[in-house]
């Protein structure tokens, strides 16, 4: 993708710049001589190309080419009701790419599912990126660095929250293992032969309080 973010809750933040389209497609952050690779739409169902699998609901099956919600079949049959109580099943996905010049702006993107305020793609002559206008120099669609830096800022503005939740999960892991570490400490000085006061001073309480923190733990 590109900038490495937080982990939280097993959850990646990691931010790229995404392409957008007129029809409201996105960029998935993949390009190539081919252009730019077009994210799916998470629960969009079928794509026209993908391969699929019907299942009706008397229990027949149909596989083939899903091609605006019908299903073409290799020898020419077509399954026109693909609605309903038919269940589909993606078994292999087409990919669509677009090329650079369909590019009509970017935003900031995150894979928690966030998307930035989009910057506009304009002429050179246009450009104002106190505006939201960026250019690119040619047909490519990729951002100068001064420009990928300020889309960048976009997903720093977002990532702060889980960047401070993240230090918080840190710490926490932390403290926990070394109460661990405590707890394994003070089992080991009781076998040894220490006493009860003997822990309090080492930990800084009462040996009442040690005494009551770690008697009843095995």
């Amino acid at each position: 993708m590109g900038w490495m973010g937080p982990v939280v809750d097993g959850q990646e933040h990691e931010g790229w710049v995404v392409p957008l389209f007129e029809d409201g497609a996105q960029g998935a952050g993949t390009s190539s001589a081919r252009g730019r690779l077009i994210a799916r739409r998470p629960d969009g169902g079928p794509c026209n190309g993908d391969r699929v699998r019907l299942t009706y609901r008397d229990g027949p099956t149909a596989e083939g080419v899903w091609q605006d919600s019908t299903v073409l079949r290799g020898d020419g049959i077509v399954h026109a009701h693909t609605g309903g109580q038919v269940r589909h099943e993606v078994i292999d996905q087409a990919e669509e790419w677009r090329p650079d010049a369909a590019v009509v702006g970017w935003a900031a993107g995150c894979t928690c599912g966030w998307r930035g305020t989009p910057w506009t793609r304009v002429p050179p002559e246009l450009a104002d990126p106190a505006a939201r206008r960026l250019a690119t120099a040619g047909p490519w669609a990729d951002l100068e660095a001064a420009d990928e830096h300020r889309v960048r800022q976009d997903w720093c503005r977002h990532i702060v929250g889980w960047q401070a939740l993240e230090e918080v999960e840190q710490a926490a892991a932390r403290e926990a293992a070394a109460a661990r570490a405590l707890d394994d400490a003070v089992r080991a000085a009781l076998v040894a032969g220490a006493r009860w006061a003997d822990i309090g001073r080492a930990t800084g309480i009462t040996d009442r309080s040690a005494t009551e923190r770690w008697s009843t733990r095995g």
